[in-house]
């Protein structure tokens, strides 16, 4: 389209905006001059400018941002890949001891006052698999939507990295028996060390790998691997991410992962598939760990160091990994990394109701 005189047509993301200049009748004459021009030209760009990050505001706003700069993301992302190898670390030592220990430990159980009171059922240890199943898989998903997805999941990965090391620490010093009354039926046959026992340790361990430890479906699982309790582990650091990290509209999620949680506890103990004291460590270290973990990272970065929790063994493990993080809890709102425009915003209109 022709312009009028006074007029400049600017392309503008892939849109023609016109912008009229007002240029008074006395400075026509001197237009062509270097100080009139220049006058002109920086108005003109201060608008623009004002005009671009106005534009760039509003589209910033429609979702959260999070707190991890551009600049510090892969570094952030090579964190939680270091996150996540400590933990495959720690689980893989686990399946390890496991597949050893069970040709080591006693066979004869220990007395215990739940199974004093309550016969063992052998169905509850799947119901403690599916409560595990579940309450993680609620756990990921409330991670995979809060918009700080990398620094939560690395936290997850560490918390159970130590945790885990702690445990396999536990398993290899000192071997209790097996706590199923018929143990038999529920135990696979321990074998002598022969030519063939790293043939079968090699399988025991693959199995286990896998299966991620989930034994539900095997008729017969290997014993030993009792203090404490690994389900516990998992069931309680997902129940307390779920009570960290998940937005305030949705408390209603909260009071069905406590029974969720609490449930698959007890079940574990009534299928005789660990003792009572198995759980109840493994929920108390579990507590402290995770609790204890975001009080101290919560803290300014300069009072971390000289702050009391930083005497615990894990402390210095994990400064390099939250040395980023700002200080204070992490606001709870949700959004979609990828996705069609439509979905992004309809996640974003859900963030601002749960808020």
């Amino acid at each position: 389209m022709p312009l009028r005189q006074g007029e400049v047509a600017i392309p503008f993301d892939s849109i023609e905006l016109s912008s009229r200049i007002e240029i008074p009748n006395d400075a026509v004459g001197g237009i062509n001059s270097s100080g009139g021009t220049h006058s002109c030209v920086l108005a003109f760009n201060g608008v623009m400018n004002q005009s671009t990050s106005h534009f760039s505001q509003q589209s910033d706003n429609n979702f959260p941002r999070s707190v991890i700069p551009p600049e510090r993301f892969r570094t952030e992302l090579l964190k939680l890949a270091v996150a996540f190898f400590c933990l495959t670390i720690s689980a893989f030592l686990n399946f390890f001891l496991l597949t050893v220990i069970h040709d080591i430990v006693p066979r004869e159980p220990l007395p215990d006052l739940v199974f004093m009171l309550i016969p063992q059922q052998r169905w509850a240890w799947s119901v403690g698999d599916v409560m595990s199943t579940i309450n993680s898989t609620v756990g990921f998903i409330i991670i995979f939507l809060h918009k700080e997805r990398i620094i939560i999941l690395r936290r997850a990965f560490l918390l159970g990295g130590i945790l885990y090391g702690l445990r396999a620490v536990v398993l290899g010093v000192t071997f209790l028996p097996p706590s199923f009354h018929n143990r038999d039926e529920m135990c696979l046959p321990q074998v002598n060390r022969s030519a063939m026992y790293t043939t079968e340790i090699i399988h025991r361990f693959v199995t286990y790998v896998v299966t991620l430890g989930l034994t539900s479906g095997q008729e017969k699982i290997l014993c030993g691997d009792l203090m404490f309790s690994g389900h516990t582990l998992t069931l309680t650091i997902m129940y307390f991410i779920q009570l960290q990290y998940t937005p305030r509209g949705l408390v209603v999620l909260r009071y069905i992962a406590t029974p969720i949680t609490f449930c698959g506890i007890a079940a574990l103990v009534v299928s005789g598939g660990h003792y009572t004291m198995d759980v109840l460590i493994a929920y108390w270290l579990t507590t402290h760990v995770f609790w204890g973990y975001h009080q101290m990272f919560e803290l300014p970065i300069n009072l971390r160091a000289s702050a009391p929790l930083s005497r615990v063994w894990w402390f210095w493990l994990c400064y390099w990994f939250e040395a980023d993080v700002p200080p204070g809890p992490l606001k709870n709102e949700w959004d979609l990394p990828f996705g069609p425009m439509w979905l992004r915003k309809a996640m974003a209109r859900l963030n601002k109701k749960l808020q």
